[in-house]
């Protein structure tokens, strides 16, 4: 069935460079807002720069892997069918070798090539394939070759030591300062480790399939972790296993692990594995990445013991093809590499004990039991990500959990897109992944009232400290969809799915269902919208069991008699919306009978989890546009 045409576009906050004006060359448009309004955002929108992906339905794939692989046998291409990606030879490659190999990605169609590292769209490729017979094939015009994280790299190797180049004495200290026990010379050697003058942030490059350095990564003292560029780089830091070159007939197998740390650990060991750091640690393992990793018939996930590895596992291995990814279960005899490593455990032993990830049609206690142990070890890891801005809802809720569906609804003009536009900038900033798809709120107030958030001041009686606090802000994983006004389900859906897969979303935000429910296909404009929105809570329930994703939809309530309290039953629609929901939460007001104040707080409802139910008072800060506490208040107080 052809996908309906439509176009979405999907924007991260971003600051433009000398390097980002060149990528308008290729097909990346910045667009400024130059207004020279009063309003206090226009004020500081000269410096405020909005990168934006844009997506068209071709980008999309509309064909199915079956389709794509007849495609590239029809024009003489001959395919293998891999675990993430179609193989073929590439055919833009002007100096083509035996390594030559163009990988089209089976999801979104993204293709790559491992030698002269030409990528794109499978639109773009199908385009080209077809203009064969005009001659020699022409490279794609608009694919972008283009890497800043190159140049920035010799630039630091001009300025930065080699850390194996300093004296033995001297280089053990710094091992030491930033406690990387087990890290040898050699390892040193084959990272290519970079140290700065006052010997207080070590960098570490990251190196495609071609092992051209595409990004770095920075350790400083604090154990921070910043990685250059902060979203889809195509490199990671490995190390091969040192009889790679003489294992001709045994499959190659890797280890992946999400810290530097972790990597150094597994660096003092020798494990017949490959040791791999992924970019963006537990964030995102992005589509580029992919082909590097198509030679593993074997990849263990080692790691940690939060929910956050827990679930970066599961879905980092859906990416890689679950058939051949094991992970080292989170139990206490089974830490971290770089905790297993101080505790001096055995890594052989560990890496032996991990399991398929990949689920058996039917399973027995026996298969269970250590996925229950590590529950009840990890108890508090395992209830989800803790909210530091409101703390009442974690006794509650216990915590935010990928695979959940949550329904917000509340009288209108409560605030109910303000309060989801904290709830969601807390979590954002504890590492959750977060897709807003804003129909009713354009995005630009969207991201001024999360950006306010954030800094919990009055920008506009702070514009000195605009730019301090925007830095901050644009490395936070947050993405929107640029829709406008009403969707009909199909198209929301493939973007929704689409952006889950290429950026890895744990979150996705809805604002509001509504919205969607006045747009269908003309053989069904008729059908009732109740029967509508049940379509719609079904579609959602369904994406985030299948793709281990929060999904969080905001709701408008029917109408209620005057004074009355809004509950589960007042929700829009049919009982399925409140059925279907793991949690449900309502914004309530409450007039004092003497003092006329109003009070709001925000109820839960409904709680699968752990069946808790309860309230959480909230108290708007108009300054910082804000139901959390101020910053002049006791932090860790709970309301």
């Amino acid at each position: 069935m052809m996908m309906s045409k439509f176009w979405f576009k999907v924007f991260k906050t971003s600051r433009l460079t000398n390097f980002d004006r060149s990528l308008n060359k290729h097909g990346i448009n910045f667009i400024f807002n130059n207004d020279n309004n009063t309003s206090s955002v226009s004020a500081f929108n000269h410096s405020f720069v909005r990168l934006y992906h844009e997506v068209d339905a071709h980008d999309i794939p509309n064909v199915s892997v079956s389709k794509m692989k007849r495609f590239l046998e029809l024009n003489g291409l001959g395919v293998k069918d891999g675990y993430a990606c179609l193989i073929t030879s590439c055919k833009f490659c002007t100096s083509a070798t035996e390594d030559s190999a163009l990988f089209v990605n089976k999801v979104t169609g993204f293709y790559q090539c491992s030698n002269c590292g030409i990528s794109g769209q499978w639109s773009t490729l199908q385009n080209q394939i077809n203009k064969k017979g005009e001659g020699e094939l022409p490279k794609p015009k608009h694919v972008i070759k283009v890497d800043p994280a190159d140049s920035k790299w010799r630039e630091l190797s001009e300025k930065l030591q080699n850390l194996s180049s300093l004296p033995p004495d001297e280089r053990s200290k710094i091992i030491e300062k930033f406690d990387l026990k087990g890290l040898s010379k050699n390892v040193i050697t084959q990272l290519g480790i970079l140290v700065d003058s006052e010997k207080t942030t070590l960098y570490f490059p990251l190196k495609n399939a071609q092992n051209c350095v595409v990004g770095f990564k920075e350790l400083n003292l604090q154990d921070s972790e910043i990685t250059v560029p902060s979203n889809n780089c195509s490199g990671v830091l490995r190390l091969s296993h040192p009889d790679d070159e003489k294992r001709t007939d045994n499959p190659k197998q890797a280890i992946i692990v999400h810290s530097l740390k972790d990597l150094v650990a597994l660096s003092a060991y020798s494990l017949p594995y490959d040791k791999i750091c992924l970019p963006h640690g537990l964030l995102s393992l992005p589509q580029e990445l992919l082909p590097l990793l198509e030679q593993y018939k074997k990849i263990v996930l080692w790691f940690g013991n939060d929910t956050a590895s827990w679930d970066s596992a599961k879905n980092f291995a859906k990416k890689l093809d679950e058939r051949r990814c094991y992970f080292v279960r989170p139990i206490e005899s089974q830490p971290a590499p770089h905790i297993a490593h101080k505790n001096e455990l055995n890594f052989s032993e560990i890496v032996k004990s991990s399991q398929p990830i990949c689920p058996d049609s039917v399973t027995t206690f026996s298969s269970l039991r250590e996925e229950l142990l590590a529950e009840l070890q990890n108890k508090n890891n395992t209830q989800g990500v803790k909210w530091k801005r409101f703390p009442g809802l974690n006794n509650i809720l216990k915590g935010h959990r990928r695979g959940e569906l949550s329904i917000l609804t509340g009288p209108t003009g409560c605030g109910k897109t303000t309060l989801m536009s904290e709830l969601s900038l807390d979590l954002a900033m504890q590492g959750v992944t977060t897709l807003w798809g804003s129909f009713e709120i354009k995005n630009h107030r969207l991201a001024r009232t999360m950006l306010q958030q954030y800094c919990m001041l009055p920008l506009e009686q702070n514009l000195k400290d605009f730019e301090f606090w925007a830095d901050q802000f644009e490395k936070l994983p947050l993405y929107f969809l640029t829709f406008h006004g009403q969707q009909n389900l199909q198209v929301v859906m493939e973007a929704v799915e689409h952006v889950t897969y290429v950026y890895d979303i744990a979150h996705v935000i809805i604002d509001n269902v509504q919205f969607m429910l006045g747009l269908g296909e003309k053989e069904n404009m008729y059908i009732d919208r109740f029967y509508r929105q049940d379509l719609i809570i079904a579609a959602f329930r369904s994406f985030a069991t299948k793709r281990n994703c929060h999904v969080t939809l905001v709701i408008h309530p029917r109408k209620e008699r005057e004074g009355e309290q809004l509950s589960a039953n007042s929700i829009f629609g049919s009982a399925k919306a409140s059925q279907e929901a793991d949690n449900v939460f309502i914004i309530q007001h409450k007039q004092h009978s003497q003092t006329a104040e109003l009070n709001k707080y925000l109820q839960v409802a409904k709680n699968r989890f752990c069946g808790d139910l309860g309230i959480v008072p909230l108290q708007f800060h108009k300054d910082s546009r804000s139901f959390s506490k101020s910053k002049e208040k006791a932090e860790g107080e709970e309301f």
